[in-house]
């Protein structure tokens, strides 16, 4: 009999907290966070832009490989642009090796472009990208990681 008590009770808990879950997280939603070496920031949400990245990639001949996306919401992103620009560490600052762009009347959009990069450098992307609806722009800066050749 008491084992049969404990058994509803621990069901009705189970089921109250499955009910109260969604509803709880609803209403208490974090902001999105984004890391910054190790220490993660808030960042802000963006209206168009559902996802933006960039990368890079250096093989051993030197190639060295740019992509870099943007992702806007569908049925609410009119248009979508990229410009990256591939920069190299030399005499204690970053300068432009050379950049790629693109845009779309489209709520979506990548590009990969491949270049020779000089040896004994530090190199890194930084891509801005654009999503567009109604007019109104958003933007965002994103920088790969660095990557030594």
């Amino acid at each position: 009999m008491i084992k049969k008590k404990l058994i509803r009770i621990g069901l009705l808990s189970v089921m109250l907290l499955q009910i109260l879950t969604p509803t709880f997280a609803e209403k208490h939603a974090l902001p999105p966070i984004e890391p910054v070496g190790n220490i993660p920031i808030i960042v802000p949400y963006m209206k168009y832009t559902a996802k933006a990245s960039t990368n890079l990639v250096i093989d051993s001949k030197g190639n060295a490989t740019v992509t870099a996306s943007i992702d806007g919401y569908k049925g609410v992103t009119d248009k979508v642009s990229i410009n990256a620009e591939l920069q190299q560490y030399k005499n204690g600052r970053w300068t432009k090796v050379t950049s790629f762009s693109d845009s779309d009347n489209s709520h979506r959009i990548r590009i990969c472009e491949t270049t020779k990069v000089s040896k004994g450098y530090k190199y890194r992307v930084v891509t801005k990208v654009t999503a567009i609806h109604n007019g109104d722009k958003e933007t965002k800066t994103i920088k790969s990681s660095e990557q030594k050749y």
